[in-house]
């Protein structure tokens, strides 16, 4: 009996440092997912106001001057 209560004391430690090694894995992916997301978010952003910038520049350049 005490053969079988050291196999398992054995395959509890194991089951424990593989969720360890789960619980860091997901956290980095999620992480490292997370990080891309808002590099992308951020990148879309600045696309937005140079296009915009961009077509409120030829509109002020098509109009014609004031006349005075």
């Amino acid at each position: 009996m005490g053969f079988l209560q050291e196999l398992a004391g054995r395959v509890e430690e194991v089951a424990a440092a593989g969720g360890k090694f789960a619980d860091a894995f997901v956290r980095t992916a999620g992480a490292t997912l997370s990080g891309a997301l808002a590099f992308v978010d951020r990148e879309i952003g600045y696309a937005q106001r140079a296009a915009k910038r961009k077509t409120d520049s030829k509109v002020e350049s098509r109009r014609r001057p004031d006349d005075k």
